[in-house]
Formats: structure tokens, C-alpha cells, sequence
């Protein structure tokens, strides 16, 4: 093979792999939990391709994954219920998932917290109301994985000195200026479900799958 094709089909190649790798983001994650002690937990993006020319965007997000092996858990959502705490008090694990648009805050009865709330029991996730979820537990996972640039996106080992002073910088900002303990609770959001209650005539269309949590349950490869 001339040298000069072989070298356009390992260029080529070497995008294609490129633009697969931005798709799938992979960390491990340093967690504090409410008790003070600090955790590691994998976790798992998957984010759809991009917009490409001529908007070029990056791709929204597709699925949420962690996996925690001490305690043989496992957490898969649908893209658009991305969890902002995860914490475990008296020996069980909570999870909690901001909520802010229409569709959601109605097919959930328009909660007060702006969020849903769920236990880790018997090897699967259930949905528990607010005043079962720990009073306790604040903010403590990576939010903002996703970057404007691949090379940018969370991977590796994501301290908690890192998402405080890089990739969650301006929600900190937000949070020590307001005061919010949870991002459902902060100024962008704190009344999201209380608006959305006054639409009338919400259309959801035929494809009703985004508006489940675990749609399929589908087994997480966070691991």
C-alpha cells in the first residue's frame, strides 16, 4: 500500500476512534458523603454525536451510569435525569435526581423539591417521597462531565479539589452565593415544577420512553 494512502486510512481510523471515545465518558469519582467520609464511585456518560457542520455541537446527553462495588450497586438513567447527590446514611444509598422541564415535573405530580428521590433496596432503585430522603445529604457529585471539547470531558480520577476548582466551578459560585444545598434548590430551578403547573395542554407525543427514570431497565457497564 502506497505510504501516503496507508497514512489517510490510520488518520481516518484515528478520527473515527476519536469521535467514538468523546461518546462514551469514563471516571472514577471521589465522593464525600454526608457522614464525612469519602467514597470512590465509577462512573458512566454516554452522550449522542455530535451536530456536526455547521452548528458543530456536542451531543446531548444520553445516559447516566455509577456503579458502586462495595455495596453491588448499579444506577442507569435516561439523559435527561442526571443525579446530583449520591450518599448513604444508616447503611442504606440514596440517589437524587434534579428535575426541571415541563414534561417531567407533570408525569411526576409536580414535586415541591424540584426532584426525585430513591433507595437503593434489594438490588434495585426505589422511588421514595421527599421526607424519606435524607435531610442530611447536599450536592456532592460531578455535574457538569460533559465539556465543550472532547479533550475536556471528564476521565481518569476526578478529585474533590477537581470538581470544586475545575469542572463544577460555576455551580459552586452559585451555590456559596445562594446558599442552596441541592441544584434543584438553586435559583435556576428552585420554582421549575411550580411554573410548569400553570401550562396547560402539555403534548408528549408518541415517544413517552424520556419520561421514565430507567427506561427498559438496562443493565449499567460502568465497571
Amino acid at each position: 500500500m502506497d505510504v501516503l494512502v496507508k497514512s489517510l486510512v490510520l488518520f481516518g481510523l484515528s478520527l473515527s476512534l476519536c469521535a467514538c471515545a468523546s461518546n462514551d465518558l469514563r471516571w472514577t469519582e471521589e465522593v464525600k458523603l454526608s457522614d464525612g467520609s469519602v467514597v470512590q464511585i465509577t462512573r458512566r456518560t454516554e452522550i449522542t454525536s455530535d451536530s456536526g457542520f455547521p452548528a458543530n455541537r456536542r451531543g446531548a446527553y444520553k445516559s447516566h451510569e455509577i456503579c458502586y462495588s462495595p455495596m453491588n450497586l448499579r444506577w442507569k438513567s435516561a439523559g435527561g435525569y442526571r443525579p446530583d447527590i449520591f450518599d448513604i446514611v444508616g447503611g442504606k444509598a440514596y440517589m437524587n435526581v434534579p428535575i426541571g422541564d415541563c414534561f417531567s415535573c407533570e408525569h411526576y405530580g409536580y414535586p415541591e423539591t424540584n426532584a426525585l428521590h430513591f433507595v437503593w433496596e434489594n438490588e434495585t432503585w426505589k422511588k421514595i417521597p421527599e421526607m424519606e430522603f435524607p435531610a442530611i445529604s447536599e450536592w456532592n457529585l460531578l455535574y457538569e462531565s460533559q465539556a465543550a471539547t472532547a479533550d475536556n470531558d471528564a476521565r481518569g480520577l476526578v478529585t474533590l479539589s477537581k470538581k470544586l476548582e475545575d469542572r463544577d466551578r460555576s455551580l459552586h459560585f452559585d451555590q456559596k452565593r445562594e446558599g442552596w444545598k441541592r441544584i434543584s434548590e438553586s435559583f435556576s430551578r428552585n420554582r421549575s415544577c411550580k411554573t410548569c403547573r400553570q401550562i396547560k395542554n402539555i403534548i408528549y407525543g408518541t415517544d413517552k420512553d424520556f419520561l421514565e427514570v430507567f427506561p427498559g431497565r438496562p443493565q449499567p457497564s460502568c465497571d
